[in-house]
């Protein structure tokens, strides 16, 4: 996100997380409005915790960001290795930075989980989304037996098209260790910019 008023719109429904892109080829870009998020952050009287989210960003660059816009969470939505990730988390450390670590991986037929072992003792919650052309976007959902192999060990958010008429399918994945719902292309007016009339109403069918 990145519009003030819209940010402040969607924070009073009560919403867990707000994500702002740090990638600059991504329309969603979050540009320069340092001064206007923490001005919103200030005044923002829920729990709605700040989400950075990073492609194959640098350390160096990640660590300034976090502490710039005062970030609750980093998303790592490139392809971090987990020797990356380890390093990441003893940077964050050792600059005293309290920060919590998603790993996305993009989800396809045949997907191994096995990869995610070596994130298993470096990230707080895993990020499944649909693989497509883009990074992150795509606006399509995956099939979503293919996490009846996960092993539900790490908490995830279920990311990729999410839309209002996925609100049955959804809940009946309860038994999987859902920590979150990543909405967003079809919750948009335009890039960037949520409807949050829609998401009310998703909310209230949830």
């Amino acid at each position: 996100m990145r519009e003030p008023q819209n940010i402040t719109d969607v924070v009073a429904l009560g919403i867990d997380y707000i994500g702002f892109i740090f990638y600059q080829q991504s329309p969603r870009y979050v540009g320069n409005f340092q001064k206007e998020l923490m001005r919103i952050k200030t005044l923002n009287e829920s729990k709605t915790q700040y989400v950075g989210v990073f492609v194959n960003h640098s350390l160096e660059f990640m660590i300034e960001k976090v502490k710039e816009y005062d970030l609750d969470l980093v998303q790592l939505h490139g392809h971090e290795t987990a020797e990356f990730c380890s390093e990441l988390r003893e940077r964050s450390s050792e600059a005293q930075i309290s920060v919590k670590f998603i790993k996305v991986f993009s989800m396809g037929e045949g997907f191994d989980f096995s990869q995610l072992i070596d994130y298993k003792p470096l990230v707080d919650y895993f990020l499944f989304d649909t693989k497509g052309k883009n990074l992150g976007g795509n606006g399509l959902t995956f099939d979503w037996r293919i996490l009846e192999n996960y092993d539900n060990e790490i908490p995830f958010f279920l990311s990729g098209g999410l839309d209002i008429h996925h609100h049955e399918e959804i809940k009946a994945l309860k038994h999987l260790n859902i920590h979150a719902l990543d909405i967003n292309s079809k919750f948009e007016i335009n890039a960037g910019l949520k409807d949050v009339e829609k998401i009310s109403r998703f909310l209230a069918l949830l």
